[in-house]
């Protein structure tokens, strides 16, 4: 998934589990959920290809950090309860995408992935079966929903 979707998850976790570390713990692990769901990735027939293009910088890194800020200042200003609490789980979820930033300027100076040196990123890759640009179609509708839902809890709080 991308961030934006993470995040979203996160903050419903956030919102609705009341235990701030069960909270987090779950809001982390649902970022690998997430990720073993069909899901969006940028063109390019390997981890290189795709990070080495200026569409990865623009939409995953840029845009994807803008839609999670706009995600934290929605909660800011709704101040649902615990919204603290979810705009924590937001950026918990979120986290294991922060890796690609290394990996993303890695690449952009060496034109190599050293993903395969750190058993955490084979295994965050492993997960992603299937990251291609028809995953899109899974990620609106992901997002559609999950706005939906965190709408609903933060209206009238």
């Amino acid at each position: 998934m991308t961030a934006p979707n993470h995040a979203l998850t996160g903050a419903i976790i956030g919102l609705t589990v009341s235990n701030p570390i069960l909270a987090i713990i779950v809001a982390v692990a649902s970022h690998f959920v997430c990720d073993a769901i069909p899901h969006f990735d940028v063109p390019g027939k390997t981890a290189e290809d795709r990070m080495r293009s200026n569409f990865f910088l623009r939409f995953q890194i840029i845009f994807g950090g803008l839609l999670c800020l706009l995600i934290v200042l929605w909660l800011a200003l709704a101040r649902p309860h615990h919204w603290q609490l979810a705009v924590i789980c937001a950026f918990a979820a979120t986290i294991p995408d922060l890796l690609y930033v290394p990996r993303y300027l890695h690449v952009k100076r060496n034109g190599r992935d050293n993903m395969n040196r750190w058993w955490f990123w084979r295994l965050h890759n492993n997960i992603q079966w299937f990251q291609r640009p028809i995953g899109a179609l899974v990620e609106i509708v992901w997002a559609g929903g999950t706005v939906i839902i965190l709408s609903a809890l933060t209206r009238g709080q």
